[in-house]
């Protein structure tokens, strides 16, 4: 089974996943598992509830993908235990080749663990994470307005950069069929 996992947390941006999830799981065959920090429902900032599948704690699926879907201060307020382990996940990912896509404060929190200091990348601005303690990569930094950054096989956007960060996914995914990343890329640009 071909997996793209999804953390969302508190107050998550759901706009950031809709054109993303439904396209994976709809029309090219994936299964998005939503994980999260416990069991507990999130509501995201436009009230949708969403029940995750997984928690942290939980032995995640072999997936393709992981995304960090921006959230109200979420990111930024996490416990040393959960940032850790989603920061070594995010690691594990990278040194694996596997996509790790972040996009606004998801990008904001790869940032701040240092996990952009090796990449081409963009967040929702550069005065918002250039001075973060573990970020080192000023000068690979791209000022975007509604495209995401891709750099192998990492993937940020800002939070307006949904729609072009939901196509750099499906095209990194290097399955996805091209005729399908068109029609995305149609309907959404």
């Amino acid at each position: 089974m071909k997996t793209v996992a999804v953390i969302i947390l508190e107050q998550f941006a759901d706009w950031e996943a809709a054109l993303l999830a439904p396209a994976l799981q709809q029309f090219a065959g994936y299964t998005v598992r939503y994980i999260s920090t416990d069991q507990n429902p999130k509501t995201s900032m436009g009230n949708l509830r969403v029940q995750p599948d997984l928690t942290l704690n939980e032995r995640l699926p072999d997936a393709a993908a992981l995304i960090l879907i921006g959230a109200t201060q979420s990111w930024r307020d996490l416990s040393d235990e959960n940032r850790l382990k989603i920061t070594e996940l995010a690691r594990a990912f990278k040194q694996q080749g596997r996509i790790v896509g972040g996009i606004c404060d998801g990008a904001y929190f790869l940032a701040a663990n240092g996990l952009l200091n090796d990449c081409r990348h963009t967040a929702n601005s550069l005065s918002e994470i250039v001075d973060l303690p573990e970020y080192t990569n000023r000068q690979a930094y791209v000022e975007t307005k509604r495209e995401a950054v891709r750099d192998g096989s990492v993937i940020t956007a800002n939070a307006m950069a949904f729609a072009d960060f939901a196509i750099q996914i499906l095209s990194a995914l290097g399955d996805v069929p091209e005729d399908l990343i068109a029609q995305c890329r149609e309907m959404w640009q």
